[in-house]
Protein backbone atom coordinates (compact mmCIF):
# COMPACT_ATOMS: atom_id res chain seq x y z
CA UNK A 1 0.00 0.00 0.00
CA UNK A 2 1.32 3.45 -0.90
CA UNK A 3 1.92 5.58 2.21
CA UNK A 4 -0.31 8.63 2.62
CA UNK A 5 2.78 10.80 2.98
CA UNK A 6 6.03 11.10 4.85
CA UNK A 7 6.76 12.76 8.19
CA UNK A 8 10.20 13.17 9.72
CA UNK A 9 10.21 13.61 13.49
CA UNK A 10 13.17 15.05 15.38
CA UNK A 11 13.36 13.59 18.88
CA UNK A 12 12.75 10.08 20.19
CA UNK A 13 11.02 10.99 23.44
CA UNK A 14 7.48 10.19 24.48
CA UNK A 15 6.00 13.03 22.43
CA UNK A 16 7.83 12.23 19.21
CA UNK A 17 7.24 8.49 19.41
CA UNK A 18 3.55 8.80 20.29
CA UNK A 19 3.05 11.19 17.37
CA UNK A 20 4.90 8.80 15.05
CA UNK A 21 2.86 5.83 16.27
CA UNK A 22 -0.46 7.61 15.73
CA UNK A 23 0.54 8.64 12.23
CA UNK A 24 1.85 5.17 11.37
CA UNK A 25 -1.53 3.75 12.40
CA UNK A 26 -3.07 6.16 9.84
CA UNK A 27 -0.90 4.78 7.03
CA UNK A 28 1.66 7.58 7.08
CA UNK A 29 5.33 6.75 6.61
CA UNK A 30 7.26 8.11 9.59
CA UNK A 31 10.95 8.42 10.38
CA UNK A 32 12.08 9.29 13.91
CA UNK A 33 15.56 10.78 14.33
CA UNK A 34 17.12 10.55 17.80
CA UNK A 35 20.59 11.97 18.33
CA UNK A 36 21.45 9.84 21.37
CA UNK A 37 22.00 6.10 21.66
CA UNK A 38 18.73 5.52 23.57
CA UNK A 39 15.11 6.53 23.24
CA UNK A 40 13.05 8.25 25.89
CA UNK A 41 14.71 11.60 26.53
CA UNK A 42 13.83 12.91 30.00
CA UNK A 43 11.38 10.00 30.36
CA UNK A 44 14.07 7.41 29.64
CA UNK A 45 15.99 5.13 31.95
CA UNK A 46 19.60 4.68 33.02
CA UNK A 47 21.71 1.90 34.45
CA UNK A 48 22.22 2.42 38.18
CA UNK A 49 24.56 -0.18 39.55
CA UNK A 50 23.24 -2.93 37.28
CA UNK A 51 19.55 -2.00 37.54
CA UNK A 52 17.56 -0.01 34.98
CA UNK A 53 15.75 2.87 36.67
CA UNK A 54 14.06 6.10 35.55
CA UNK A 55 16.58 8.84 34.87
CA UNK A 56 14.22 11.26 36.64
CA UNK A 57 11.23 10.45 38.83
CA UNK A 58 7.81 10.02 37.20
CA UNK A 59 4.40 9.07 38.47
CA UNK A 60 1.14 7.89 36.89
CA UNK A 61 -2.22 8.79 38.42
CA UNK A 62 -5.24 6.47 38.26
CA UNK A 63 -7.00 9.19 36.23
CA UNK A 64 -4.27 9.36 33.56
CA UNK A 65 -6.52 7.82 30.93
CA UNK A 66 -4.33 8.74 27.96
CA UNK A 67 -1.28 7.03 29.45
CA UNK A 68 -3.25 3.94 30.40
CA UNK A 69 -5.13 3.85 27.09
CA UNK A 70 -1.93 4.05 25.03
CA UNK A 71 -0.35 1.33 27.16
CA UNK A 72 -3.43 -0.84 26.62
CA UNK A 73 -3.14 -0.42 22.84
CA UNK A 74 0.47 -1.59 23.03
CA UNK A 75 -0.29 -4.64 25.18
CA UNK A 76 0.96 -3.08 28.42
CA UNK A 77 -2.36 -2.58 30.14
CA UNK A 78 -1.45 -5.00 32.94
CA UNK A 79 1.86 -3.27 33.73
CA UNK A 80 0.51 -0.60 36.07
CA UNK A 81 1.12 -0.69 39.81
CA UNK A 82 -0.85 1.64 42.11
CA UNK A 83 -0.28 2.11 45.83
CA UNK A 84 -1.41 4.33 48.66
CA UNK A 85 1.20 7.01 49.25
CA UNK A 86 1.67 10.05 51.43
CA UNK A 87 3.16 13.51 51.23
CA UNK A 88 5.33 15.09 53.89
CA UNK A 89 6.59 18.56 54.73
CA UNK A 90 9.93 19.51 56.16
CA UNK A 91 9.25 22.74 57.97
CA UNK A 92 11.18 24.53 60.73
CA UNK A 93 13.49 21.58 61.20
CA UNK A 94 10.81 18.93 61.58
CA UNK A 95 9.17 16.41 59.29
CA UNK A 96 5.39 16.14 59.34
CA UNK A 97 2.65 14.57 57.25
CA UNK A 98 0.07 16.32 55.10
CA UNK A 99 -1.53 13.30 53.48
CA UNK A 100 -5.18 13.90 54.37
CA UNK A 101 -7.65 16.71 54.99
CA UNK A 102 -7.43 16.02 58.71
CA UNK A 103 -3.66 16.44 58.70
CA UNK A 104 -4.01 19.62 56.67
CA UNK A 105 -6.32 21.06 59.34
CA UNK A 106 -3.89 20.15 62.14
CA UNK A 107 -0.70 21.11 60.31
CA UNK A 108 1.90 22.35 62.83
CA UNK A 109 3.45 25.79 62.61
CA UNK A 110 0.25 27.42 61.39
CA UNK A 111 -2.44 29.20 63.33
CA UNK A 112 -5.91 27.61 63.32
CA UNK A 113 -7.26 30.38 61.07
CA UNK A 114 -4.43 29.78 58.56
CA UNK A 115 -5.15 26.05 58.49
CA UNK A 116 -8.77 26.81 57.69
CA UNK A 117 -7.74 29.25 54.98
CA UNK A 118 -5.41 26.63 53.52
CA UNK A 119 -8.22 24.06 53.44
CA UNK A 120 -10.56 26.59 51.84
CA UNK A 121 -7.93 27.49 49.25
CA UNK A 122 -7.41 23.84 48.22
CA UNK A 123 -11.17 23.27 48.03
CA UNK A 124 -11.70 26.39 45.92
CA UNK A 125 -9.09 25.23 43.39
CA UNK A 126 -10.81 21.86 43.10
CA UNK A 127 -14.23 23.35 42.31
CA UNK A 128 -12.98 26.15 40.04
CA UNK A 129 -13.24 24.76 36.52
CA UNK A 130 -12.08 27.73 34.44
CA UNK A 131 -8.76 29.55 34.55
CA UNK A 132 -9.06 32.47 32.13
CA UNK A 133 -9.10 35.05 34.91
CA UNK A 134 -6.11 33.42 36.62
CA UNK A 135 -3.70 33.50 33.67
CA UNK A 136 -3.63 37.30 33.85
CA UNK A 137 -3.17 37.32 37.64
CA UNK A 138 0.31 37.20 39.24
CA UNK A 139 0.61 34.10 41.40
CA UNK A 140 1.96 35.95 44.42
CA UNK A 141 -0.86 38.50 44.35
CA UNK A 142 -3.46 35.73 44.11
CA UNK A 143 -1.97 33.72 46.98
CA UNK A 144 -1.62 36.73 49.26
CA UNK A 145 -5.22 37.72 48.58
CA UNK A 146 -6.83 34.30 48.87
CA UNK A 147 -4.65 32.56 51.46
CA UNK A 148 -3.28 35.45 53.47
CA UNK A 149 0.11 36.92 54.31
CA UNK A 150 1.15 34.32 56.91
CA UNK A 151 0.48 31.38 54.59
CA UNK A 152 2.41 33.19 51.87
CA UNK A 153 5.43 33.73 54.10
CA UNK A 154 5.41 30.35 55.87
CA UNK A 155 4.28 28.01 53.10
CA UNK A 156 3.86 29.26 49.54
CA UNK A 157 6.88 31.55 49.23
CA UNK A 158 9.46 28.93 50.37
CA UNK A 159 7.82 26.25 48.21
CA UNK A 160 7.97 28.45 45.13
CA UNK A 161 11.52 29.44 46.00
CA UNK A 162 12.57 25.78 46.08
CA UNK A 163 10.85 24.91 42.82
CA UNK A 164 11.76 27.98 40.75
CA UNK A 165 15.23 28.78 42.09
CA UNK A 166 14.02 32.01 43.64
CA UNK A 167 12.36 33.36 40.51
CA UNK A 168 8.57 33.26 40.74
CA UNK A 169 7.50 36.88 40.31
CA UNK A 170 6.48 36.31 36.67
CA UNK A 171 4.25 33.26 37.25
CA UNK A 172 0.51 33.34 36.53
CA UNK A 173 -1.92 32.02 39.13
CA UNK A 174 -2.76 29.11 36.82
CA UNK A 175 0.41 27.33 37.95
CA UNK A 176 -0.78 26.50 41.46
CA UNK A 177 -4.41 26.12 40.38
CA UNK A 178 -3.42 23.39 37.91
CA UNK A 179 -1.12 21.66 40.39
CA UNK A 180 -3.74 21.61 43.12
CA UNK A 181 -6.37 20.19 40.79
CA UNK A 182 -4.07 17.46 39.47
CA UNK A 183 -2.97 16.36 42.92
CA UNK A 184 -6.59 16.26 44.11
CA UNK A 185 -7.07 13.45 41.59
CA UNK A 186 -4.72 11.25 43.61
CA UNK A 187 -7.34 10.81 46.36
CA UNK A 188 -9.48 7.68 46.56
CA UNK A 189 -12.86 7.43 48.26
CA UNK A 190 -11.21 7.16 51.64
CA UNK A 191 -9.34 10.45 50.90
CA UNK A 192 -6.04 8.58 50.83
CA UNK A 193 -3.51 9.45 48.14
CA UNK A 194 -3.01 6.87 45.36
CA UNK A 195 -0.15 7.02 42.86
CA UNK A 196 1.35 4.53 40.49
CA UNK A 197 3.91 3.60 37.89
CA UNK A 198 4.34 1.52 34.76
CA UNK A 199 6.40 -1.49 35.77
CA UNK A 200 9.73 -0.86 34.14
CA UNK A 201 9.08 2.88 33.90
CA UNK A 202 8.12 5.00 30.91
CA UNK A 203 11.03 3.35 29.08
CA UNK A 204 8.83 0.25 28.65
CA UNK A 205 6.15 2.37 26.97
CA UNK A 206 8.74 4.18 24.83
CA UNK A 207 10.30 0.91 23.63
CA UNK A 208 6.88 -0.55 22.83
CA UNK A 209 6.04 2.54 20.76
CA UNK A 210 9.26 2.13 18.78
CA UNK A 211 8.49 -1.55 18.10
CA UNK A 212 4.96 -0.69 16.98
CA UNK A 213 6.25 2.03 14.63
CA UNK A 214 8.71 -0.34 12.99
CA UNK A 215 6.04 -3.02 12.71
CA UNK A 216 3.95 -0.57 10.66
CA UNK A 217 6.79 0.22 8.27
CA UNK A 218 8.15 3.25 10.09
CA UNK A 219 11.77 4.03 10.89
CA UNK A 220 13.36 4.78 14.26
CA UNK A 221 16.97 5.93 14.00
CA UNK A 222 19.31 6.16 16.99
CA UNK A 223 22.62 8.03 17.02
CA UNK A 224 21.25 10.14 14.18
CA UNK A 225 21.43 13.87 14.88
CA UNK A 226 19.61 16.22 12.55
CA UNK A 227 22.02 18.97 11.55
CA UNK A 228 19.64 21.23 9.67
CA UNK A 229 16.03 21.57 8.54
CA UNK A 230 16.08 22.23 4.80
CA UNK A 231 13.60 24.57 3.16
CA UNK A 232 12.73 26.31 -0.09
CA UNK A 233 10.60 29.43 -0.42
CA UNK A 234 9.43 29.20 3.17
CA UNK A 235 8.50 25.52 3.06
CA UNK A 236 10.32 22.80 4.99
CA UNK A 237 11.48 20.07 2.64
CA UNK A 238 13.20 17.62 4.97
CA UNK A 239 16.12 17.09 7.31
CA UNK A 240 19.84 17.17 6.70
CA UNK A 241 21.73 14.31 8.35
CA UNK A 242 25.43 13.50 8.29
CA UNK A 243 24.57 11.30 5.30
CA UNK A 244 22.73 14.03 3.42
CA UNK A 245 19.19 15.31 2.82
CA UNK A 246 16.10 13.22 3.51
CA UNK A 247 12.88 14.73 2.15
CA UNK A 248 9.54 14.64 3.97
CA UNK A 249 6.12 16.16 3.46
CA UNK A 250 6.30 17.43 7.04
CA UNK A 251 9.12 17.86 9.50
CA UNK A 252 8.25 17.81 13.20
CA UNK A 253 10.63 18.90 15.91
CA UNK A 254 9.82 17.97 19.50
CA UNK A 255 12.73 19.90 20.98
CA UNK A 256 12.29 22.76 23.40
CA UNK A 257 13.11 26.09 21.78
CA UNK A 258 16.61 26.55 23.28
CA UNK A 259 17.56 23.14 21.84
CA UNK A 260 16.11 23.51 18.35
CA UNK A 261 18.21 22.31 15.46
CA UNK A 262 19.41 24.86 12.92
CA UNK A 263 16.82 26.26 10.54
CA UNK A 264 16.99 28.73 7.66
CA UNK A 265 15.85 32.25 8.39
CA UNK A 266 12.45 31.91 6.72
CA UNK A 267 11.47 29.01 8.99
CA UNK A 268 13.03 30.53 12.11
CA UNK A 269 11.05 33.72 11.57
CA UNK A 270 7.82 31.71 11.46
CA UNK A 271 8.40 30.52 15.02
CA UNK A 272 7.99 33.97 16.53
CA UNK A 273 9.23 34.89 20.01
CA UNK A 274 9.59 32.17 22.62
CA UNK A 275 6.68 32.50 25.10
CA UNK A 276 8.48 30.59 27.85
CA UNK A 277 11.50 30.67 30.04
CA UNK A 278 13.01 27.42 31.30
CA UNK A 279 14.21 25.53 34.33
CA UNK A 280 17.16 23.19 34.48
CA UNK A 281 17.53 20.35 36.95
CA UNK A 282 20.28 18.61 38.88
CA UNK A 283 19.20 15.32 40.42
CA UNK A 284 21.00 12.78 42.59
CA UNK A 285 19.45 9.34 42.15
CA UNK A 286 20.42 6.58 44.56
CA UNK A 287 19.70 2.97 45.33
CA UNK A 288 19.90 2.44 49.10
CA UNK A 289 19.34 -0.64 51.24
CA UNK A 290 16.34 0.47 53.30
CA UNK A 291 13.38 2.83 53.10
CA UNK A 292 14.16 6.13 54.78
CA UNK A 293 10.90 8.05 54.29
CA UNK A 294 7.26 7.22 55.07
CA UNK A 295 6.27 9.47 52.16
CA UNK A 296 6.48 9.29 48.39
CA UNK A 297 7.65 12.90 48.35
CA UNK A 298 8.27 15.77 50.71
CA UNK A 299 7.87 19.51 50.27
CA UNK A 300 10.73 21.50 51.75
CA UNK A 301 9.74 24.83 53.26
CA UNK A 302 12.78 25.03 55.53
CA UNK A 303 15.12 26.86 53.15
CA UNK A 304 18.16 25.92 55.16
CA UNK A 305 17.84 22.79 52.99
CA UNK A 306 18.51 24.12 49.44
CA UNK A 307 16.81 21.19 47.67
CA UNK A 308 13.47 21.01 45.87
CA UNK A 309 12.24 17.71 47.27
CA UNK A 310 13.20 14.16 48.23
CA UNK A 311 11.23 11.45 46.41
CA UNK A 312 11.21 7.79 47.41
CA UNK A 313 9.69 6.23 44.32
CA UNK A 314 9.72 2.70 45.72
CA UNK A 315 6.50 3.58 47.48
CA UNK A 316 5.04 2.78 44.04
CA UNK A 317 7.93 1.10 42.18
CA UNK A 318 8.56 -2.53 43.19
CA UNK A 319 11.70 -2.47 45.40
CA UNK A 320 12.67 -5.98 44.28
CA UNK A 321 12.76 -4.87 40.64
CA UNK A 322 15.21 -2.05 41.34
CA UNK A 323 17.19 -3.88 44.00
CA UNK A 324 16.49 -1.67 47.01
CA UNK A 325 14.97 1.70 47.82
CA UNK A 326 15.08 4.24 45.02
CA UNK A 327 15.63 7.87 46.01
CA UNK A 328 15.62 11.01 43.87
CA UNK A 329 17.03 14.21 45.35
CA UNK A 330 16.54 17.02 42.80
CA UNK A 331 17.19 20.71 42.72
CA UNK A 332 15.52 22.79 40.00
CA UNK A 333 17.67 25.68 38.86
CA UNK A 334 17.77 28.48 36.35
CA UNK A 335 19.67 27.50 33.16
CA UNK A 336 22.55 29.83 34.01
CA UNK A 337 22.98 28.41 37.53
CA UNK A 338 26.47 27.48 38.66
CA UNK A 339 24.90 24.35 40.14
CA UNK A 340 24.89 22.80 36.68
CA UNK A 341 28.69 23.15 36.50
CA UNK A 342 29.53 21.44 39.81
CA UNK A 343 31.24 18.06 39.69
CA UNK A 344 29.11 14.98 40.18
CA UNK A 345 31.23 13.95 43.18
CA UNK A 346 30.60 17.29 44.89
CA UNK A 347 26.86 17.10 44.20
CA UNK A 348 26.68 13.56 45.56
CA UNK A 349 28.33 14.59 48.81
CA UNK A 350 26.34 17.78 49.22
CA UNK A 351 22.86 16.46 48.32
CA UNK A 352 23.35 13.35 50.45
CA UNK A 353 24.34 15.51 53.41
CA UNK A 354 21.29 17.71 52.96
CA UNK A 355 18.99 14.69 52.73
CA UNK A 356 20.56 13.23 55.88
CA UNK A 357 19.52 16.36 57.77
CA UNK A 358 15.91 15.50 56.96
CA UNK A 359 16.33 11.73 57.26
CA UNK A 360 19.06 10.86 59.80
CA UNK A 361 18.48 7.15 59.09
CA UNK A 362 20.07 7.64 55.65
CA UNK A 363 23.65 6.42 56.02
CA UNK A 364 26.51 6.56 53.52
CA UNK A 365 27.22 2.86 54.02
CA UNK A 366 23.66 2.01 52.94
CA UNK A 367 24.11 3.56 49.49
CA UNK A 368 24.34 0.76 46.91
CA UNK A 369 24.75 2.97 43.85
CA UNK A 370 24.41 6.66 43.03
CA UNK A 371 24.75 8.97 40.06
CA UNK A 372 23.90 12.52 39.06
CA UNK A 373 21.59 13.42 36.20
CA UNK A 374 21.34 16.97 34.96
CA UNK A 375 19.72 18.96 32.18
CA UNK A 376 20.23 22.66 31.50
CA UNK A 377 16.82 22.91 29.82
CA UNK A 378 14.32 20.53 31.39
CA UNK A 379 11.00 22.25 32.01
CA UNK A 380 9.21 25.17 30.33
CA UNK A 381 7.81 27.94 32.52
CA UNK A 382 4.81 29.83 31.17
CA UNK A 383 5.03 33.45 32.26
CA UNK A 384 2.55 36.27 32.60
CA UNK A 385 1.65 37.73 29.23
CA UNK A 386 3.08 34.82 27.22
CA UNK A 387 1.28 33.06 24.40
CA UNK A 388 -0.68 30.20 25.94
CA UNK A 389 -1.37 27.81 23.07
CA UNK A 390 1.16 28.40 20.30
CA UNK A 391 0.45 26.90 16.91
CA UNK A 392 1.77 23.43 16.20
CA UNK A 393 2.02 23.80 12.42
CA UNK A 394 4.03 27.00 12.24
CA UNK A 395 5.02 27.03 8.55
CA UNK A 396 4.31 24.96 5.44
CA UNK A 397 5.82 21.55 6.07
CA UNK A 398 7.06 22.41 9.59
CA UNK A 399 5.48 21.55 12.95
CA UNK A 400 6.94 22.45 16.34
CA UNK A 401 5.62 20.59 19.39
CA UNK A 402 7.16 20.18 22.80
CA UNK A 403 6.30 20.18 26.48
CA UNK A 404 6.08 23.98 26.13
CA UNK A 405 2.69 23.38 24.49
CA UNK A 406 1.39 21.90 27.76
CA UNK A 407 -0.79 24.57 29.38
CA UNK A 408 -2.37 25.09 31.85
CA UNK A 409 -1.64 21.50 32.87
CA UNK A 410 1.64 20.55 34.45
CA UNK A 411 4.16 18.67 32.34
CA UNK A 412 3.60 14.93 32.77
CA UNK A 413 3.04 11.86 30.63
CA UNK A 414 -0.70 12.44 30.42
CA UNK A 415 -0.29 16.00 29.15
CA UNK A 416 2.49 15.11 26.69
CA UNK A 417 0.42 12.34 25.10
CA UNK A 418 -2.46 14.80 24.75
CA UNK A 419 -0.21 17.12 22.73
CA UNK A 420 0.98 14.18 20.60
CA UNK A 421 -2.60 13.14 19.85
CA UNK A 422 -3.49 16.71 18.87
CA UNK A 423 -0.42 17.04 16.63
CA UNK A 424 -1.02 13.71 14.91
CA UNK A 425 -4.60 14.72 14.22
CA UNK A 426 -3.59 18.04 12.67
CA UNK A 427 -0.89 16.46 10.52
CA UNK A 428 -3.20 13.69 9.35
CA UNK A 429 -5.64 16.31 8.06
CA UNK A 430 -2.90 18.25 6.25
CA UNK A 431 -0.96 15.42 4.64
CA UNK A 432 -1.35 15.07 0.87
CA UNK A 433 -2.77 11.80 -0.39
CA UNK A 434 -0.04 11.45 -3.03
CA UNK A 435 2.97 11.67 -0.70
CA UNK A 436 6.36 13.33 -0.79
CA UNK A 437 7.28 12.66 -4.40
CA UNK A 438 4.45 14.80 -5.67
CA UNK A 439 5.43 17.63 -3.33
CA UNK A 440 9.04 17.44 -4.45
CA UNK A 441 8.03 17.51 -8.09
CA UNK A 442 5.85 20.55 -7.47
Amino acid sequence: MTPRGSVGIIGGGLLGLTTAYRLACEGVHVAVYESSAELGGLAGSVDLGGKRVDRYYHVVLPTDDRVRGLAEELGLGDRFRFRHTGVGFYQSGRLTSMSSLGELLTFPGLRPVDRLRLGAFVASCQVKGSYEDLERTPLEDWLRRTAGKRLWENLWRPLLDSKFDGRYDDLPATYLWARTRRMSKTRDRSSREVMGTIEGGYQVLVDALADAIRARGGEVHLNTPVRFVASSRGRALGVVLDTGLRTHDWVVTTQLRPNLVAMPGDLKAALGPDPCRYLGVVCLVMRVRNSISPYYSINITDRRIPLTTVVETTHVVDPERVGGTLLYIPKYVNPDSAELERSSAEIRRDYLRQAQTIFPALKQEDVIAAQVARARVAEPVHVLGGEREPELCVAPGLAVASSAHVYPDLVNGQAVIKIADRLAGELSERLPAQGVEAVRAA
